[in-house]
């Protein structure tokens, strides 16, 4: 799958099943969940969805750590993992950013066809930036240079715990290459 355009299901079963914060079939609502055009951050997105539906009791937020007027519903608290009740406010919020970052990479690796016949020459491959410097293996990604199948769409199967994989990939171009 590395390389190619990730669907949402994949690239939220991906962040379900590595991070662990949610059950398994919660990967389908995390894909639901997933804005195509990136237009609301997944923290308001992962509010509202646990502002729908039928909250939990007051007894229950107190027992989970959480102040009375967090949302929290009963669906949202049915797909959390014990691990995940460690942050139940941000249970859905990770796997669902750590998804739209695959999204987004595989969206611009898919470009690759058209920045080849726009830029020729000039375009030398995928370039990989990371955003932050808490995880090693997201690290080890720094400044590769990769053409779109070798290009890491997918986080690396290595990441720490909890890690978002917020890694950017953007096209390296050599302005200078069709310049004789």
């Amino acid at each position: 799958m590395s390389g190619s355009e990730v669907t949402a299901i994949e690239a939220a079963q991906e962040a379900v099943t590595t991070l662990g914060l949610l059950r398994a079939e919660a990967a389908t609502t995390i894909a639901a969940l997933l804005d195509p055009e990136t237009r609301e951050h997944p923290r308001a997105i992962a509010t509202a969805y646990r502002k729908a539906g039928e909250q939990v009791l007051d007894s229950e937020k107190r027992a989970l750590g959480l102040r009375k007027n967090a949302f929290l519903s009963q669906p949202a608290l049915a797909e959390i993992t014990p691990l995940g009740l460690a942050d139940p406010l941000g249970a859905h919020e990770v796997p669902l950013l750590r998804a739209t970052f695959t999204l987004i990479r595989g969206r611009r690796v898919a470009e690759q066809g058209a920045l080849e016949t726009q830029l020729g020459n000039a375009f030398i491959g995928f370039k990989h930036e990371t955003l932050s410097r808490e995880c090693p293996a997201c690290n080890r990604l720094d400044g590769r240079v990769t053409r779109g199948p070798d290009a890491a769409v997918l986080p690396p199967s290595d990441c720490i715990a909890g890690c978002t994989a917020n890694y950017g990939i953007r096209p390296k171009i050599d302005y200078l290459a069709d310049i004789n």
